[in-house]
């Protein structure tokens, strides 16, 4: 094992084991330290690696649309569909056959982060700037972009942007586009063109968005029909729902039940729209949402009329489900005990503590602050504030 590997597993453990950063910083320094260290450690060697046709589906990596040439350590090659540890892919992003960013994919030791198989990801900039890496604390990142807080506003990129390079510089752009109120939490969202906020607005995780014409494409990612879209453009066959879509846009898909998914979809939860314009909701990965895609609507339901996003009606086999829905929200943690509703920012320090415990020691409590009159919890008012700004 080379000197920087070894020394990876030991950064990667000591990481797992300290506590995080002020929550309003984006990444713990040890990570900005290593990232450093990474990328000169792979500057002038990946490159000199076997290529491989693609970076294997089992390691996760952040989204980037475009071509690519994907490098692979002799330690990948052993399996490239299970690599195993001490495993390293580099990806170079290109355009017009020039490299634009480059994803490295580590997998460092058993244990390490189990929500990410024990992988550990960077993207660079092709001057080795790191832009994001899988271990930040930023909870409006969405696929394919990377944010940045700044005094109540949000800064938006997708991870090709050519002007990613001066705003990491500087911290600011000379030309630039302001939206007020129209982003997470209500905030004013900020980036180099409006093209750029309306394609972060519309990235949903498990879809394939696309702008095209100023109508945004929805589709299923990994279907078929995005398949077809990536190699041939858009499809013969297409749905169309006018004003739709986020800033009033049009939303185009193949057909009308991925609009729906997209449309009311939230962390956690599965959508779908009957034929009466009616929502039903189902937790992810439950027995309730495989029933419903296999056997139809369940005899057995719930019905809430009028108190879906936009006063649609929704329909759920379990009681309960409708107002887990409702709360939930991008960027948040929520869970209703005892008619009271928890509020956890995603990217917290007290998330750890919530999910041990099922509450926080210190927290602020607003008796009937929050959604449908319930009575709401946090480690602090702002992210209380924050996250009611959001509720719709």
């Amino acid at each position: 094992m080379s000197r920087i590997i070894g020394a990876l597993v030991c950064f990667t453990l000591i990481v797992v084991a300290c506590d995080l950063a002020a929550a309003d910083e984006r990444r713990e320094p040890k990570h900005d330290k290593f990232a450093v260290d990474f990328w000169n450690y792979l500057d002038g060697k990946y490159d000199k690696w076997d290529t491989v046709a693609e970076l294997p589906s089992s390691v996760p990596a952040p989204q980037v649309s475009g071509d690519a040439k994907t490098y692979a350590n002799p330690a990948a090659l052993k399996n490239l569909q299970e690599p195993g540890y001490g495993s390293i892919f580099v990806v170079e992003h290109l355009q017009d056959d020039k490299v634009i960013g480059l994803t490295a994919c580590f997998r460092a030791k058993a244990g390490i982060d189990s929500k990410q198989n024990d992988w550990y990801w960077l993207y660079y900039l092709p001057s080795g700037d790191v832009v994001k890496t899988s271990a930040d604390k930023a909870a409006f990142d969405k696929p394919g972009y990377v944010t940045f807080e700044e005094d109540g506003r949000l800064w938006v990129f997708d991870l090709t942007n050519k002007n990613l390079t001066d705003f990491l510089k500087i911290g600011e752009l000379t030309k630039q586009v302001i939206r007020p109120g129209v982003g997470p939490s209500g905030m004013t969202l900020k980036s180099d063109e409006t093209e750029t906020i309306l394609g972060y607005l519309a990235a949903k995780p498990g879809f394939l968005t696309a702008i095209e014409d100023g109508r945004v494409w929805v589709l299923k990612e990994g279907s078929d029909a995005a398949k077809e879209f990536v190699a041939a453009g858009e499809p013969a066959k297409q749905v169309i729902r006018p004003g739709a879509g986020p800033l009033g846009v049009t939303l185009k898909s193949d057909d009308a039940a991925t609009i729906a998914a997209y449309r009311y979809a939230k962390p956690g939860y599965h959508a779908s729209v009957d034929a009466d314009g009616r929502v039903w909701v189902f937790p992810e990965a439950s027995q309730a949402w495989s029933e419903f895609v296999a056997q139809g609507e369940p005899a057995a339901h719930v019905t809430k009329i009028g108190v879906g996003p936009n006063r649609e009606t929704l329909k759920t086999r379990d009681a309960g489900v409708i107002e887990a829905y409702l709360v939930a929200q991008p960027g948040y943690v929520t869970q209703i005990a005892d008619g009271r509703l928890w509020v956890i920012r995603a990217d917290s320090d007290d998330l750890k503590e919530f999910t041990a415990n099922g509450e926080l020691g210190k927290h602020v409590t607003k008796i009937g602050a929050g959604p449908m009159g319930m009575t709401i919890k946090s480690s602090d008012a702002e992210t209380i504030d924050s996250y009611m700004r959001n509720f719709r």
